[in-house]
């Protein structure tokens, strides 16, 4: 089940997700995270930062490298979402409370 108010916004535009928890995990600093990706979150939730649009796989691609030199794994800490949506469907994400 999925905590309704821990529901961020995701871009259909290569959003990035990125697990709250992952920060400390890693022992990476927000502010850190905020730099690499040029912009503060779309959304952001106790558990999730969302950030977007980023328009095009290789801007997305960029942000991916920068996560990871950072010490973020992709799929488990982060992921990028893509794909071909109409515009008139929005896309919200959260962790379910079985794996927090």
């Amino acid at each position: 089940m999925i905590n309704q108010e821990g529901l961020v916004k995701i871009s259909a535009d290569f959003g990035i997700i990125l697990r709250r928890a992952a920060l400390s995990e890693r022992n990476v600093a927000r502010e850190r995270v905020i730099i690499a990706m040029e912009d503060e979150p779309l959304a952001e939730s106790m558990d999730l930062l969302s950030f977007g649009p980023h328009f095009g796989g290789e801007a997305a691609d960029e942000f991916v490298r920068r996560l990871q030199a950072l010490g973020l794994e992709l799929f488990d800490d982060f992921f990028v979402f893509q794909g071909d949506f109409p515009t008139w469907c929005s896309f919200f994400g959260g962790i379910q409370e079985d794996n927090q």
